[in-house]
């Protein structure tokens, strides 16, 4: 019996078409003829203008400059919890401009349904609920802004998180925005 199920496992073995051993696939799965990956150069660009190796240049978070920040760590950059915050606080604006239906509002694809034309009672309070989350999360701002006169945290949230420009002049800002953040999250 036991004979009949190795037997088994070997012709489960060799069914279909051997894979190949190749070092690049494309995004579809099948084997890559390309000597090099097609990102190859997209990354290296992104390192060398960043200032990163090609392996940090990979992860998702180089896109942003909160991102890029992270990817430096807390000595040059923020923290793990920071960036966490200013992500949170990203989703919460995105929830806000869309419960206020602003034109440049990204579509929440996680929404089940269709939309319709009437508003449910579930929709208006997820309105309010939205604004006053966001409105208490303005005021903590506010509140770390108040503390701190000699920076514009205001500033810093908008250029640098919200448009993700880059200003490293304003890194100091940033650290203090994301530290109110997170005190406003775990809270």
């Amino acid at each position: 019996m036991a004979k009949a199920a190795t037997r088994a496992a070997k012709l489960r073995q060799k069914r279909g078409r051997p894979k190949l051993d190749v070092e690049y696939r494309e995004p579809n799965g099948r084997a890559s003829r390309a000597a090099e990956p097609a990102d190859k150069l997209a990354l290296e660009t992104r390192a060398r203008r960043l200032g990163l190796t090609v392996v940090q240049a990979k992860d998702q978070r180089a896109e942003s400059y909160i991102g890029y920040l992270a990817i430096l760590g807390p000595l040059d950059g923020i923290s793990e919890a920071q960036y966490e915050a200013a992500t949170q606080f990203l989703s919460l604006r995105s929830d806000w401009l869309m419960s206020k239906k602003a034109p440049n509002a990204s579509v929440n694809n996680e929404a089940i349904g269709m939309p319709s034309a009437e508003i449910s009672d579930a929709y208006i309070q997820w309105c309010a609920d939205v604004d006053e989350r966001y409105t208490d999360c303005r005021k903590a701002i506010q509140a770390a802004q108040g503390e701190h006169r000699s920076d514009n945290l205001w500033a810093a949230l908008d250029l640098c998180i919200i448009q993700g420009q880059r200003f490293d002049h304003m890194i100091g800002g940033i650290r203090l925005v994301c530290n109110s953040l997170v005190k406003f999250f775990r809270c």
